[in-house]
């Protein structure tokens, strides 16, 4: 029989609160995110404290995730050294404290299962309010601007309306988020029966809605993937064989039909810009294989109008990262120190899979793609967003899996 025990003004509401605060937070300007940072911080450690100096918490030695992450960190610290631009790099090192503070913070936070079950609840149900808005939105500007919503699915990047409202308007960063509460949801169906069919079909909708009026380029790979993993989560061995075949065969009708459309649908994937910067991170690499630019080193070399005059440009374009994680982090680190970030990802990769978690699978797959277009690990909102989540994920998997899944909920 479950133990309810009193939940409200109790350290478990308390807790839940602040997470579902910062939850809330990631949608919007950096400045409120940073505010919802330094109280999850603050109040975390403040509790952590508190109990251990009461004698109701002892600090174990933290796991290989925590030591993971801290050498990510250490390596943008040390980088600093083969850098020409330090003063830059320091800006680097302050975006990316959340590598050393929130997997610390997360190891020894007083989680059970129900402050996991409350925080994941509210983001799904956020989520779908989010997306209303945000729709809401669309429709309003849609008569004041005025534009016809044909209008606007073909062009979407002309009409960045649909985020007036959060003061934070960038499509991609914010597709991620809500898209993550996609498999969410999902899990917590399964789980605990706390979102219903029809919450799922209507994040769906919305987040497809999203996509198409936001121009979110990687939200229209991410949606299918996202997809596909819910499905291989949710069914038998043989039923995933025929829906593996099912898809495939689904994706190629799609392809066709894409293709029928003509080049307005293609235009929207091809980004001469991000072409350069990719050039340019390459001859980086191909110049500092090793021990790349240093920390904040690649500003100058991205803006080198004699590096752009030399790959065939007639100027720079006036980016200080290559917008991919995976070439930025080489050219930033050399091979050596993007050894740090991509062991981490493999070491959390491998954990997803071993204890078939489609929380953080869906999570690392979310990052993975989105990689190759951004550089999430090294912006404000990426990496408080990824860190926080994977963090969360992570600590909370022993109470997801094994014995934790036997014990109800406190």
């Amino acid at each position: 029989m479950k133990n309810k025990r009193p939940f409200f003004f109790t350290a478990d509401f308390l807790l839940s609160v602040i997470l579902c605060l910062y939850v809330a937070s990631l949608y919007f300007a950096n400045r409120t995110l940073v505010y919802a940072t330094v109280l999850l911080v603050a109040a975390g450690a403040a509790l952590i404290i508190y109990r251990v100096s009461s004698g109701k918490q002892k600090l174990c030695p933290p796991c290989p995730v925590v030591y993971c992450w801290l050498a990510v960190y250490l390596v943008r610290a040390l980088w600093l050294l083969f850098s020409n631009d330090p003063q830059s790099g320091l800006r680097w090192i302050d975006t990316t404290l959340p590598f050393i503070l929130f997997p610390l913070l997360f190891q020894y936070l007083p989680l059970n299962e129900r402050i996991f079950k409350t925080a994941l609840v509210f983001f799904v149900h956020f989520t779908l309010l989010f997306c209303a808005v945000s729709l809401f939105s669309v429709a309003y500007h849609s008569f004041t601007v005025p534009v016809a919503i044909k209008e606007w699915l073909f062009h979407p990047k002309s009409y960045p309306f649909a985020y007036t409202w959060t003061n934070y308007d960038h499509p991609s960063f914010l597709s991620v988020i809500y898209l993550l509460a996609l498999p969410a949801g999902v899990y917590l169906k399964r789980k605990y029966g706390a979102v219903s069919t029809a919450e799922i079909i209507a994040l769906i909708v919305a987040e497809a809605a999203m996509i198409a009026f936001t121009g979110a380029r990687v939200g229209f790979i991410l949606l299918p993937v996202l997809l596909f993993l819910i499905l291989l989560y949710c069914i038998s061995l043989k039923r995933k064989i025929i829906v593996a075949g099912s898809l495939i065969a689904l994706a190629g009708i799609m392809a066709i039909g894409m293709w029928s459309l003509g080049e307005q649908f293609f235009l929207r994937f091809k980004d001469p810009v991000r072409m350069q910067l990719w050039e340019t991170a390459v001859a980086s690499i191909k110049e500092k294989p090793l021990l790349g630019t240093g920390t904040g080193g690649m500003d100058a070399v991205m803006t080198s109008p004699a590096l752009a005059t030399e790959l065939g440009y007639p100027e720079p374009q006036p980016l200080s990262y290559p917008h991919n994680q995976y070439l930025g982090e080489v050219m930033h680190f050399g091979f050596i120190g993007a050894a740090a970030l991509f062991g981490t990802l493999v070491y959390l990769l491998a954990m997803a899979f071993r204890k078939k978690d489609i929380l953080l699978l869906s999570l690392l797959a979310v990052l993975f793609i989105f990689m190759f277009t951004e550089m999430p690990l090294d912006s404000h909102k990426g990496v408080n967003f990824f860190l926080f989540f994977i963090s969360l994920f992570a600590a909370s998997l022993p109470l997801r899996t094994g014995a934790g899944l036997r014990n109800a909920i406190r």
